[in-house]
């Protein structure tokens, strides 16, 4: 059998793993070997190694810390020398962790390396267990580094400063970047605690290391006084410190160093300082506050004693606080009594819910209270009390009560009412007066029409026909005087008009409708811009009414030299409804005729055919609804009315 074929079957059958290198050289040209390539790995090779016959990676990329473990030298030195060569190493590295011998020799341009590794032969029991603690010490060492690691970086980081001193001198050990701070530049590792910090040797703390020290326990204090040179001028800074002195003891128990955790909270002891200060100043103030408040107070009750008026306060909750000396007297009770009843018996039961309501929204929202309500006298009669009262605070801002005062309106109230009456009366009267004359007139215009059918033609000279013209617009302004006046009493009569939710947009319209001749007469453009699906809580008749004499003064009072523009919009706010009829005409002196505007009978322009009544109804159909409306006129240049009704 050829030799070639034996040496292939024997390195097939061989229980070591044999390897054929190649070497591979400096590409610089030095003749320095730098590398082995892979030529050939036998099977128990391939199986050990997990590699293919033939691999493509070479010695030191497979094996990058071999260079550093020796191994790479060991190759080199057995193919330079041409003599065999040994090597047993423990590899642990690049994912190996086993025992390996090694032996190496050169054969022509190659290097055959035949090796053995302890993991691919049987161990025996005492070998397993012997690397198997070996692995769980090596882990557990892991671990402990791990956690030592951790507990380091977590000292390296801490806010606080932390030091380590170890033996009898107090020697620092250990220092984290906190405590390096604090030093401010002295030298610290390698160094007696005395030695560094000498200024501590009479303020205790050096005493109290020393016995932690000595007997092993445990130290703590919050809020600790110390002075030191910190700034390194010669200069003692008093500082606080929190501080934690804990004894280190080795594997035997016995004591070897102490560790050293302090914490600056002079900021925090400070600041309680000033606190307490502020509190102590406040509470000064305070007293002082007190004594002027009462004085205050005393000073008030003799002035509301001595006023004719009834005068009370009340405090945040609504409970009675004081009540001057007329108002004891109008319910006939003590102070004492008054204070102890409240006022609920004073007022009747169907009143009463009203007004503590009103008192405590009053109260919860800081705002002015005023209230009618009836209260029982001391002789059994509910008298009429007009009460208002206003807020009281304290300097810092907390309410003290409300103060207020009460009238008796009684008779004031008995006054309106008969007044009432008579505007009642006089409205009937004036309505039935205009309704019983407008027959009258009609018969005097009749009459006036018969006299001038039977005039003669031949009569009708000299004067006589200007004096019939003038009797007949006599008497057409009497007739419209009579119905405005008509008008306006049903509209005092009236001002209670049921209210619905009416379309803005579709009054508007109907009006211009209505309007129409009149647009066409004097050829005015109308633009009204309203969402259609406004709507107003308001009723029909009275906005139709409104918007009715708004545009029909917009085109009445046009300026002669320029064709009507009316604008009609509809803004909406926050608790209300605009409607703005703004026009291009004769327009208003606001500032001049502002009380004449919305009088009645009031017309400021004689030469425009009207009766002066028309803005009046407006203004009174729009207050009676809770509105209003103002205008805003630049006279010759035109007018904007704006009218705002309530939501």
């Amino acid at each position: 059998m050829p030799a070639d074929d034996l040496l292939g079957d024997l390195l097939a059958v061989s229980m070591t793993g044999v390897i054929y290198y190649t070497p591979i050289y400096d590409p610089a040209g030095a003749g320095e070997i730098v590398d082995f390539r892979f030529e050939y790995l036998n099977p128990t090779a391939q199986r050990m190694m997990s590699m293919p016959e033939v691999p493509t990676v070479t010695h030191n990329e497979q094996w990058p810390h071999s260079i550093a473990h020796g191994t790479f030298a060991f190759h080199v030195d057995a193919y330079v020398s041409g003599e065999p060569r040994e090597y047993n190493i423990n590899y642990q590295a690049d994912g190996y962790d086993n025992y390996y011998r090694l032996a190496a020799r050169r054969s022509g341009d190659g290097l055959w390396v035949s090796f053995t590794d302890t993991a691919d032969q049987p161990r025996s029991p005492v070998e397993v267990a012997l690397r198997d603690a070996q692995v769980r010490e090596k882990a557990a060492r892991a671990e402990a580094e791990i956690q030592r690691q951790r507990f380091y970086e977590v000292l390296m980081q801490l806010p606080a400063h932390v030091a380590v001193h170890e033996g009898p001198e107090q020697v620092f050990t250990f220092v984290n970047p906190g405590y390096q701070r604090v030093a401010n530049g002295r030298e610290l590792l390698g160094q007696p605690i005395r030695t560094v910090w000498p200024e501590l040797a009479g303020h205790g703390i050096l005493d109290i290391l020393e016995r932690v020290y000595q007997t092993g326990e445990t130290f703590s204090a919050a809020s600790m006084p110390v002075q030191a040179d910190f700034t390194r001028t010669g200069q003692l800074e008093e500082v606080y410190y929190d501080f934690f002195f804990l004894a280190l003891r080795d594997a035997q128990g016995q004591v070897t160093g102490v560790l050293n955790f302090s914490y600056d909270v002079t900021s925090a002891v400070r600041a309680r300082q000033q606190v307490e200060q502020l509190n102590q100043e406040l509470e000064t103030r305070v007293q002082e506050r007190t004594a002027a408040l009462q004085e205050s107070e005393s000073r008030f009750r003799i002035m509301a004693d001595a006023a004719p008026n009834q005068v009370w306060a009340v405090n945040p909750d609504s409970t009675i606080r004081y009540a001057n000396q007329a108002f004891l007297d109008f319910v006939g009770v003590s102070l004492e009594q008054y204070v102890a009843t409240g006022w609920s018996a004073y007022l009747p039961a169907e009143e009463l819910e009203l007004a503590q309501a009103t008192l405590e929204t009053a109260i919860r929202t800081r705002t002015l209270y005023v209230l009618e309500h009836r209260m029982r006298r001391h002789d059994g009669q509910y008298r009429w009390l007009l009460a208002q009262g206003a807020p009281s605070f304290y300097a810092n801002g907390e309410l003290y009560g409300y103060v207020g005062s009460a009238i008796d309106i009684t008779e004031l109230k008995q006054t309106n009412e008969q007044l009432r009456r008579t505007n009642v009366d006089l409205d009937n009267f004036i309505y039935t007066a205009s309704h019983d004359l407008k027959q009258p007139i009609a018969n005097i215009e009749g009459l006036l029409h018969a006299v001038q059918h039977e005039l003669a033609p031949q009569c009708r000279v000299g004067e006589v026909p200007h004096m019939l013209k003038l009797m007949q617009a006599a008497i057409e302004r009497f007739g419209r005087t009579i119905g405005h006046l008509t008008e306006i009493s049903r509209l005092q009569q009236e001002h209670n008009q049921p209210a619905s939710h009416v379309l803005l947009a579709q009054v508007v319209h109907e009006v211009e409708l209505d309007m129409a001749p009149l647009v066409a007469r004097t050829r005015a453009r109308v633009e009204a811009r309203i969402p259609a699906d406004v709507t107003l809580n308001f009723s029909e008749k009275n906005l139709r009414s409104v918007v009715y004499n708004l545009l029909s003064n917009a085109l009445k009072y046009h300026h002669p030299d320029r064709a009507p523009r009316v604008s009609i919009t509809y803004t909406p706010l926050e608790d209300q409804h605009m409607l703005a009829v703004q026009d291009n005409g004769l327009g208003l002196d606001v500032a001049q005729d502002r009380e004449k505007i919305f009088g009645m009978f009031q017309r400021l322009h004689p030469h425009v055919e009207g009766s002066g009544v028309g803005l009046y109804m407006v203004r009174k159909i729009v207050e009676n609804a809770g509105g209003r409306i103002e205008v805003e006129s630049t006279l010759n240049q035109g007018a904007t009315f704006r009218v705002y009704f309530p939501r």
